[in-house]
C-alpha cells in the first residue's frame, strides 16, 4: 500500500504529472497548496477526491485522493479554517483495513497545542501528512522555529512514530534546502512503514515523499523438506561411480531436487521462528492427544507426553536461535526495532518491494527486462581486465601447498554455515550428513577430498564454482524504483565455499604466523576485532592529550570496496606475501572469468561475466581484502599512523604544531588518491 505526499504549489498546471510514477502506482494522494477553488475541481477516473478548497487567499488548497474501491468520508474538525492552518482528515476503509489520514498545511509553522487533542483522540491507527513548515533538529535542521519545540515534545511523548529520514524535501531558489514535510504515523503500525523521499520536484519546489504500508496479516507459511533418507542412499552410486566434478554436481543436484518438496502450513498465527521441527512434533502432539481421549489408551497417552516434551525443547531452541540471530543486529536501531514488533505480532511481514524500476527516464514493469537491468548494473565493466606478468613459483611442501587431507575437509564442513545453496541448490546439509564418523561416511568424503584435491593441484575451477545467482536486496529508506538503491546479495555454491574454506584456513596461518599483516590492520583475523581497533585509537587520543599534543584524523571510506579490487594486483601482492605455488594459481583462476545472474521477481536474468573485483558472498573475499590492504602503510608519510577496520581506513598524526599535521595529512592524502 502506497502513499505520496507532496506540496505541489498549483496543482492545476501540473496535472499531467499524475499520470507517471510514484503518483500513478499510488493508492493515496496527499497533497497541499493546491491553489484550487471550489471551480477547479476535476474527475480522476482512478481516485476519489476529497477537497479542502483555499479560501480567498493566494496559497493554501488541500486534496486527499483514496482508491475508488476504498470507501472514505471526512471527519468533521472544530477548527476555524483560516490562512496558517489548514487540515483535512478523512476516515478510510479498505481491504478491511481502517484508518484515518490527516492532511495538513501551516505556512507560518504548525501550532500543535490547537490540534493535540483532536490526534490523541483516535483508536485506529493514523496517518499525518503535511507541510508544517518547521525546522528542528530532531528532522536535521540546524535551528529551531518558534513552534518546533512543542511539537518536538509532544512527537516525542505522543503514540506517534516520526518516519522521516533527514533527507530534504524542499528547495529555495538560492539552493539551500531544509525538512518540511512530515510524515508521521501511529507507533501501531511504524514497524511496516517505509519512507522515502523522490529525486524529483515535479516543477514544484518540494519532492513528493513516498510512503509504504506492509500490512502484517496471517499469511500460508511455506517451508522446503527434502528426504534425506533416500538423498542419501542415491547419491552413493553417484558418487563411486562418477569421475567428473561438473557431472558429479549436476547429477548431486538432481538426487536432492527429486526428493525436495515444499510444504505449505495452514494461515495461522505462526511465530517468525517456527521450523519443520516444530511443526512435525505439534502435529504428533495433538495427534497421540487426540487418540489417547479417544481410545483411553495409556501408550498413546505416553507418546503424547514424549512429543510435547520435545515440542517444548525444539520451541526452546528455535526461539533462542531467533533471538541470537536478531541481537546481532543491534547496531541497526531501526532494523531492531522492526524485528521486535515481528516478534510480539507473532507473523511475517511481507516484503515491501516496488515493481517499477526507473532506467533513463523510462519505468520498466516487465521482470525479465528489470531482471536483466540489474545484471548489468551489478556487472559493470568500466574497469578493464590489465593483466600483469605473475611468478607462481613457490615451496610446493610448505603448508599452503601440501596435499588435502580428510580432516580439513571435515572441518570447513563443520564451520560452514547453513544458508541458502547456490544454483545447483546442493546445501550444507548433504555435507554435513557426509561429514558423520562412520564407515560409509568417511569412504565418500574420501571421494570428495580426492575431488577437492584435483582441483587444487590442476588449478581448474569448476565453471559451478565460478556462477553466482545475485538476489536484490532493498537499502532501508531509499527509492525501491532506482536500481542503486539496491544491495546484492550472492548466493553461491556450497562446493566452492567448503574449498575455499580450506585454502583460507591455510592462508590466515601462514599471514599469523609469519607475521605479514601489519597490526593496525583489523577484522578477518583471530583476535583481531573491532573493539582493538577503537582501543588503539582512544589510546592514541589519550596519550596525544597528556602530551599536550594536537591530534588530528581523516576518516575515509572505500566505495564498493569488493569490486574496487584490481584482481592481478591483489595476486601480486599475495605473492609478495608469501603466498605462492598451487595455492596462489587456484585462486586467481577462482577470481577470473566469473558469472553472475540475477533473480528478481521470480525471473532469471541472463548470464553475465565479470572481470574485476572479489566476488560478493564468497567465503575467500575478506581475507583477500585484507591482503589487498596490507600494504597501505607504504603511503603513509613519517610520523602519520593509520587503523584500518574492514573498509573502514582512519589516518591521523600528533604533533604539537597544527602545520606540522596539516602538512602531513596533505602529502599522505595525496600518495592514497594517487
Amino acid at each position: 500500500m502506497t502513499f505520496v505526499q507532496w506540496n505541489c504549489r498549483g496543482l492545476k498546471n501540473k496535472k499531467i504529472w499524475l499520470k507517471v510514477p510514484p503518483f500513478s502506482f499510488s493508492e493515496f494522494w496527499i497533497f497541499q497548496e493546491t491553489f484550487f477553488k471550489h471551480e477547479d475541481h476535476f474527475f480522476c477516473s482512478s481516485k476519489t477526491l476529497f477537497y479542502l478548497d483555499r479560501q480567498d487567499q493566494p496559497g493554501g488548497g488541500l486534496i486527499t485522493g483514496i482508491p475508488k474501491t476504498a470507501s472514505g468520508r471526512i471527519i468533521p474538525t472544530n477548527f476555524s479554517h483560516h490562512a496558517n492552518q489548514e487540515i483535512l482528515a478523512v476516515e478510510i476503509f479498505y481491504k478491511g483495513l481502517n484508518f484515518i489520514i490527516i492532511n495538513l498545511y501551516a505556512p507560518q509553522g504548525f501550532n500543535i497545542e490547537s490540534a493535540k487533542q483532536f490526534f490523541d483522540s483516535f483508536s485506529v491507527p493514523v496517518f499525518i501528512f503535511g507541510d508544517f513548515n518547521l525546522h528542528h533538529p530532531l528532522w536535521g535542521s540546524d535551528k529551531s522555529s518558534p513552534l518546533s519545540n512543542d511539537f518536538a515534545e509532544w512527537l516525542q511523548n505522543s503514540s506517534f512514530v516520526f518516519l522521516n529520514t533527514s533527507t530534504t524535501t524542499y528547495a529555495t531558489h538560492t539552493g539551500s534546502a531544509s525538512l518540511l514535510d512530515l510524515s508521521i504515523c501511529s507507533a501501531s503500525i511504524s514497524h511496516g512503514v517505509d519512507c522515502y523521499v523522490s529525486d524529483s520536484n515535479f516543477e514544484s519546489d518540494h519532492c513528493p515523499v513516498i510512503i509504504t504500508w506492509s500490512k502484517l496479516e496471517h499469511i500460508s507459511k511455506k517451508m522446503k523438506t527434502i528426504d534425506w533418507n533416500r538423498t542419501m542412499s542415491q547419491y552413493a552410486n553417484v558418487l563411486t561411480t562418477e569421475t567428473n566434478l561438473s557431472v558429479l554436481t549436476r547429477k548431486i543436484s538432481e538426487v536432492i531436487m527429486d526428493n525436495t518438496k515444499i510444504i505449505t502450513l495452514p494461515a495461522n498465527n505462526y511465530p517468525p521462528w517456527w521450523n519443520l521441527s516444530c511443526h512435525n512434533f505439534h502435529k504428533l502432539k495433538i495427534l497421540f492427544r487426540k487418540r489417547a481421549l479417544r481410545f483411553i489408551s495409556n501408550s498413546d497417552w505416553i507418546k503424547h507426553k514424549k512429543y510435547a516434551a520435545k515440542l517444548r525443547f525444539h520451541i526452546k531452541k528455535a526461539s533462542r536461535n531467533y533471538w541470537d540471530k536478531i541481537c546481532n543486529i543491534t547496531r541497526n536501531p531501526r532494523m531492531f526495532y522492526s524485528m521486535l514488533n515481528k516478534v510480539y505480532n507473532h507473523s511475517n511481514q511481507e516484503l515491501n518491494i516496488s515493481n517499477l524500476i526507473l532506467r533513463n527516464n523510462h519505468y520498466i514493469s516487465n521482470s525479465t527486462q528489470q531482471s536483466n537491468l540489474f545484471v548489468d548494473f551489478f556487472s559493470d565493466s568500466s574497469m578493464k581486465h590489465e593483466p600483469i606478468p605473475l611468478d607462481y613459483c613457490g615451496d610446493c611442501n610448505c603448508y599452503l601447498n601440501i596435499t588435502i587431507h580428510l580432516q580439513e575437509v571435515r572441518q570447513a564442513i563443520q564451520k560452514t554455515r547453513n544458508s541458502t545453496p547456490g544454483a545447483d541448490g546442493i546445501s550444507v546439509n548433504w555435507f554435513k550428513k557426509l561429514s558423520i564418523i562412520d564407515l560409509f561416511s568417511i569412504r565418500y568424503l574420501t571421494s570428495i577430498t580426492s575431488f577437492f584435491q584435483e582441483v587444487f593441484s590442476t588449478s581448474y575451477i569448476p565453471e559451478e564454482w565460478k556462477h553466482s545467482i545475485i538476489v536484490p536486496v532493498p537499502k532501508p529508506n531509499k527509492d525501491k524504483s532506482k536500481i542503486n538503491s539496491y544491495r546484492p546479495i550472492a548466493l553461491t555454491s556450497v562446493f566452492s565455499k567448503i574449498f575455499e574454506r580450506i585454502s583460507i584456513q591455510r592462508i590466515t596461518h601462514h599471514l599469523l604466523i609469519g607475521k605479514k599483516v601489519p597490526p593496525s590492520v583489523n577484522v578477518f583475523l583471530p583476535l583481531r576485532d573491532n573493539q582493538l581497533a577503537v582501543y588503539k585509537i582512544h589510546t592514541v587520543i589519550t596519550e596525544a592529550h597528556t602530551h599536550k599534543k594536537y591530534l588530528l584524523g581523516i576518516s575515509l571510506d572505500i566505495k564498493i570496496p569488493y569490486y574496487s579490487v584490481h584482481i592481478d594486483g591483489l595476486i601480486l601482492k599475495c605473492i609478495r606475501l608469501g603466498i605462492k605455488g598451487n595455492i596462489i594459481k587456484v585462486l586467481h583462476s577462482f577470481l577470473q572469468n566469473r558469472t553472475i545472474q540475477v533473480r528478481w521477481r521470480n525471473s532469471l536474468s541472463k548470464t553475465k561475466n565479470v572481470q574485476k573485483g572479489l566476488p560478493e558472498g564468497s567465503v575467500v573475499s575478506p581475507i583477500l581484502f585484507i591482503c589487498f590492504l596490507s600494504d597501505f602503510f607504504e603511503m603513509l608519510y613519517v610520523g602519520v599512523e593509520y587503523s584500518i577496520f574492514a573498509d573502514d581506513i582512519f589516518i591521523f598524526c600528533a604533533h604539537t604544531s597544527l602545520d606540522y599535521i596539516s602538512k602531513k595529512l596533505q602529502n599522505t592524502m595525496e600518495n592514497v588518491y594517487k
